[in-house]
């Protein structure tokens, strides 16, 4: 099963990286809508794309400005003929209706924000504890602070599993490391180095140390570190320690595609 990692940085898109947003392209499932959405027209392979938000922040949800023109791109990069009125009229008329193939899940605490921020997506749902997918999977999500409205998510497949944890202070004793445990690839938030963990756990966010742990108490067998952060702190001078605590752990590229 392939992952397509879209956007990997947290807060701010740069040269380097988009912000959050990661592909099933063979399942047809988005984690996330960050500003690596505008990839999509080079990855989607599904009639239909259901998009999974963890919460309502920004860096999370903007993509979704993007759809229509991707999948305008989609169809356009498709038809191999050159731009003519009639086909410009056809093609607008194909992306809206690809428009309503694509089903939205978010948290209910976000709905009604994301519905008056998108008002031109229409097809909505409250994020359910457990979501059926295709072929034969199911996704479970989880609170990752209660007080906050953040959900992580849980993906399983026979033979396969993934999830995806953002935007949370990593703790191994957190309630959240039991939903994790096990899987074959752990997406976990990374926003700042050991030496920033002070300020991080300040903005709600994970230093590399902390996230090796939870990978380590979950046994996880794979880990990858993003929602990195956009203005230099990077995580590259942690690595030989964390792996000492969780040797499989990389960090994310924007581009990578991993097979789990």
């Amino acid at each position: 099963m392939k992952l397509i990692l879209l956007g990997t940085n947290g807060f701010l898109p740069t040269d380097e990286a988009q912000t959050a947003c990661f592909m099933l392209p063979e399942q047809g499932i988005v984690l996330d809508a960050g500003s690596g959405l505008y990839r999509l027209p080079d990855y989607l392979q599904t009639p239909s794309l259901d998009i999974y938000l963890s919460h309502r922040h920004g860096d999370h949800v903007c993509g979704l400005h993007y759809l229509f023109g991707g999948l305008f791109k989609y169809l356009f990069t498709r038809s191999h003929a050159a731009l003519t009125e009639e086909l410009l009229e056809t093609i607008l008329e194909q992306a809206n209706a690809r428009l309503n193939t694509v089903h939205l899940h978010a948290p209910q605490t976000a709905l009604t924000e994301l519905k008056n921020r998108f008002p031109h997506l229409h097809d909505w749902h409250p994020l359910q504890t457990r979501e059926t997918l295709p072929n034969g999977g199911a996704l479970t999500s989880f609170a990752l602070d209660p007080p906050r409205e953040e959900t992580g998510f849980r993906l399983d497949w026979p033979g396969h599993s993934l999830a995806y944890v953002t935007d949370t202070i990593a703790d191994p004793k957190a309630a959240y490391v039991k939903e994790i445990a096990g899987v074959d690839l752990l997406l976990h938030e990374c926003n700042g180095p050991d030496r920033t963990a002070q300020v991080m756990a300040t903005l709600h966010h994970s230093h590399t140390r902390a996230v090796a742990q939870v990978a380590a108490r979950a046994q996880a067998k794979r880990l990858i570190l993003i929602h990195k952060n956009p203005i230099g702190l990077t995580l590259e001078e942690d690595l030989p320690a964390a792996r000492t605590i969780f040797p499989s752990i990389e960090i994310g590229q924007d581009g990578m595609e991993i097979e789990f």
